[in-house]
């Protein structure tokens, strides 16, 4: 049902709902710390494509750098939204790299500035259950307690805004209408609770965007709920204009997905048919080598054989039989 080689839904809908600036700004308003937010020019907000993620967190989390300016100066907002199971207690270690890194391509389009920019960190976590990580890369510092006072001045500091889902009751997840739902949403996904009244709000569905609708109806599909209830949830829709138009993009995302399911199940199946293929040929070839070199295979070295379906076993096995001199000398190499 993928899109891409990797089947991630949760970064497809955050990208393509905080991606759009006036979702982003509503959200940030909203959500950063209270004495914070008024300290940045959100007009002057702009999304910088590109990731900094790390190979090994590619399917666990997602990032989205903004651009900002801070009291006339250039600055950064940096969101890194993590849908990953558990939790990592290196966070603060993991956010400090990525910021290098944003620091380090400032320098390389900017090689005159002889300052960095303000990079402001923010982590939106996805999980059914409380973070206990620090938000602090100091706690991170094994320094005992007599030298912390005196070393501690040496090492790198950071905090991070940490925004957990699972905390935020429903109610207090704001922004705009399009940046709600897809809060919403993120929180219910978890606990199986995509269809459940306090996410299909009519008040809310009716002022959402057609692309945010989309992009929302495309998540649930992607999230392999029911089609069944997924259908009769959007039937029980009250708004006229809303359920005509509602049930129409879901049955087409629904069909859709089915075709791309079905693309991609024929693929993986000719894959597998082909390797499958090769793989009994080659230990038919093997069989028959030994038939010519030295008369009749023995069963229980055919039996062993037929178990073996590693492609590169069963080519080292081909040059064996070719240079064995018995079929027991063979045998020892099974």
């Amino acid at each position: 049902m993928a899109e891409d080689d990797i089947h991630q839904p949760n970064d497809k809908f955050v990208k393509a709902t905080f991606s759009v600036p006036d979702n982003a700004r509503a959200f940030f308003q909203s959500h950063l710390p209270a004495h914070l937010a008024p300290l940045f020019d959100w007009d002057s907000l702009r999304h910088i494509p590109s990731t900094f993620i790390a190979p090994q967190f590619a399917a666990s989390e997602s990032d989205l750098l903004f651009s900002v300016r801070i009291s006339d100066r250039k600055g950064y907002v940096y969101l890194l939204f993590e849908h990953q199971s558990t939790e990592d207690p290196r966070m603060a270690l993991r956010l400090l790299g990525y910021i290098v890194q944003i620091w380090q391509r400032f320098v390389r389009e900017n090689p005159q500035s002889t300052k960095l920019p303000a990079v402001f960190p923010l982590v939106l976590a996805q999980g059914k259950r409380p973070w206990k990580t620090s938000t602090k890369l100091e706690d991170l510092i094994d320094l005992p307690s007599g030298v912390a006072e005196h070393l501690g001045p040496w090492q790198p500091a950071l905090l991070f805004h940490l925004m957990e889902l699972v905390r935020i009751p429903y109610e207090e997840l704001h922004g705009n209408p399009n940046a709600t739902l897809a809060l919403r949403a993120l929180k219910a996904e978890p606990f199986d609770q995509l269809l459940s009244e306090v996410v299909w709000d009519e008040t809310l569905l009716k002022r959402i965007s057609e692309d945010a609708l989309e992009h929302f109806l495309r998540y649930i599909v992607d999230a392999d709920v029911d089609e069944s209830l997924f259908l009769q949830r959007i039937h029980s829709l009250q708004s006229p204009p809303l359920t005509p138009h509602t049930m129409t993009l879901a049955e087409r995302l629904i069909q859709r997905g089915r075709n791309e399911g079905i693309s991609q199940g024929i693929s993986q199946g000719i894959s597998q048919g082909i390797s499958q293929g090769e793989i009994r040929a080659m230990r038919a070839a093997i069989l028959r080598t030994l038939e010519l070199r030295h008369g009749t295979v023995p069963t229980q070295l055919a039996n062993a054989l037929a178990q073996i379906s590693d492609e590169s076993h069963l080519q080292r096995l081909l040059e064996s039989a070719v240079l064995s001199s018995s079929p027991d000398q063979f045998a020892q190499t099974l």
